[in-house]
């Protein structure tokens, strides 16, 4: 999936993406929260704030595929005691 604005993805489903993922965004935290709050006034975020989210949701993206392969690796392909 390619991760853009505009027409492709927006930012709405992005926001709602890197929620689902729950991947910890740390020091992104506030920043996050306020581009959310800042889109639910429907107020226009900057470029910056635009930039973050896709970033985070590439970030999301890698998390929710990194979850989906850990959860098909074997029992007995991990290592004992792990």
């Amino acid at each position: 999936m390619v991760l853009q604005l505009g027409g492709m993805e927006p930012i709405e489903r992005l926001i709602r993406r890197i929620e689902k993922a729950e991947v910890t965004l740390g020091e992104e935290e506030p920043m996050f929260e306020s581009i959310k709050e800042k889109h639910a006034r429907r107020e226009h975020l900057t470029p910056e704030e635009t930039n973050l989210v896709l970033e985070l949701a590439k970030k999301a993206e890698q998390w929710e595929k990194a979850v989906e392969s850990s959860a098909r690796t074997e029992p007995e392909q991990t290592l004992p005691g792990c």
